[in-house]
Parts: structure tokens; C-alpha cells; sequence
């Protein structure tokens, strides 16, 4: 099969920044086996990129995999895009797959803006000897001991999805709607579905919050 589509420079994956290119070698350097480069990417991504989900959603940038790095933080979709464009650069196939969740350990300023429905939740796909498997670089490990949850580790072998459940056996995150896969992020659908489900004025509920988190 031709998995020559999730090699290539989009929009958002923009593989030939030089800062992300330099990055991603530094961070697989001297390193052979493609399972233990994927884990280094994963976990640079999952740990080092602090998961924010007040970070701006509304313009292309947001999205950028190479701003993302520079930001060094952002929600799951930009830390997804990220990670994805650094597996493309060693030439790992990858792609990005889309669902609707609910996080039921959400922080109650975020649930006030969204409620506990999260539309286009993100994560990555990576093909390894004819196998897709699918990480979620989204929390990094001290949110996860934040919200007493497992931190999902990948071993190079099996997924590494958001787990269902905390540590004490309570209800964590939900699938509701499976959205498939894409290639690159379809950014209008994701702003557009955002303003019908969560109403036109979620822009400005989230910059509010946005500049509300940079002063905390």
C-alpha cells in the first residue's frame, strides 16, 4: 500500500522549517531502531510541550507545527501536529485521527466554556512494520499525576491512548464519536464545528480565559 501521503509537507506539518528539522535529528540522534525514535518523539512531545488547553484555536498558526515548538505548549490538536510533522521527517508515515470525547476530570474554567463535550479531540497515528498505532501526546506526566491518572507511557509496541479510567477506578475519558483520520488538520471544519456546538462567542470565551491562564 502507498503511505506516501502522510510523508508529505501540508499546510500545518511544514517539514522543512529548519528549526524543526534540527530538533527533531537532535532528538533521535545516534538512535536506529524506529520504535525508540518514535518514543523519543512522543515523549518529548507529551512531556516537554506543556499541554494547555487555553492556548489560542481560532487562526492557522495555532496549528503550525513548527510554532507549536517554538510556543512550547498548546492543547491536543497542536501538540498532535507537532508530533506528527517530526515523525515525517524521518520519513515514519504518520497521520492525524479525530474524536469527539468527553474528559471527565475536566477543570470546572474549562468545563464552564465547553462543558465536558470535547470536539475533534486529536491524536497521532504512526505506522511501524505494517502496523498503525495510535499515542496521544496530549498530557504531560505532571498533569497526569495532577488528575491521578496513569500516565499513558508508549513501550514502542502497543497504543497509547488516553486511558478510560483514573487510578481510583473513576471515569476519565470517554469516546463518543469516532471522526476517522486526515492526512493534514482540517482547520475550518474544527473552527466552524467549534462556533455551532459551543456558540459563535467561543472565540472570545476562550481569549478571556486564555489571558486569564497567563496571569495566574
Amino acid at each position: 500500500m502507498d503511505h506516501s501521503l502522510y510523508l508529505q509537507e501540508t499546510s500545518f506539518l511544514d517539514l522543512s522549517n529548519q528549526d524543526l528539522r534540527q530538533r527533531t535529528l537532535t532528538l533521535t540522534a545516534g538512535i536506529s531502531d524506529i520504535r525508540e525514535q518514535v518514543k523519543s518523539l512522543f515523549f518529548f512531545v507529551r512531556d516537554e510541550i506543556r499541554y494547555n488547553p487555553y492556548t489560542s484555536f481560532s487562526e492557522p498558526e495555532d496549528y503550525l507545527a513548527s510554532t507549536i515548538l517554538q510556543r512550547g505548549e498548546g492543547f491536543c490538536i497542536p501538540k498532535a501536529s507537532l508530533f506528527t510533522a517530526m515523525l515525517r521527517i524521518l520519513k515514519i508515515p504518520a497521520k492525524l485521527y479525530f474524536a469527539d470525547i468527553k474528559n471527565h476530570k475536566a477543570p470546572r474554567k474549562l468545563t464552564d466554556i465547553m462543558g465536558n463535550l470535547f470536539l475533534f479531540h486529536c491524536y497521532s497515528g504512526v505506522l511501524i512494520e505494517n502496523q498503525w498505532l495510535k499515542l496521544a501526546p496530549t498530557f504531560n506526566r505532571e498533569m497526569f499525576a495532577k488528575i491521578r491518572v496513569r500516565a499513558n507511557d508508549f513501550d514502542g509496541r502497543r497504543d497509547a491512548l488516553l486511558p478510560a479510567a483514573d487510578l481510583d477506578g473513576k471515569l476519565f475519558v470517554e469516546y463518543i464519536r469516532d471522526r476517522g483520520d486526515n492526512s493534514d488538520i482540517p482547520f475550518a471544519e474544527i473552527v466552524t464545528s467549534f462556533k455551532q456546538h459551543y456558540g459563535k462567542d467561543i472565540i472570545s470565551k476562550w481569549q478571556q480565559s486564555s489571558s486569564a491562564d497567563c496571569r495566574s
